[in-house]
């Protein structure tokens, strides 16, 4: 099953201010995560109402989201760079 997804404004913002280059990487990594978001994650947490947070890696960037399974949805909540 493939997810939409959603990604929050501070997120967002790293995207906004990526090169051209982490751009491409990061709509592909939206794109792999919205695929199928429990596949592969390298990090699980616990979040805030005890929320699932995953993250993957891909090259030097960090994609932390949850699922929604009600909407089939995966909100993006953060993208970081090593």
């Amino acid at each position: 099953m493939t997810y939409t997804y959603a990604i929050e404004r501070a997120a967002a913002q790293v995207v906004f201010e990526s090169s051209p280059r982490e751009r491409r990487l990061l709509r592909t990594a939206f794109g792999t995560i919205a695929a199928g978001p429990e596949r592969s994650v390298d990090l699980e947490e616990r979040g805030l109402g005890d929320r699932r947070l995953l993250t993957r890696f891909f090259g030097p960037l960090a994609v932390t989201c949850w699922v929604d399974e009600a909407v089939a949805e995966v909100r993006i909540i953060a993208v970081f760079r090593d």
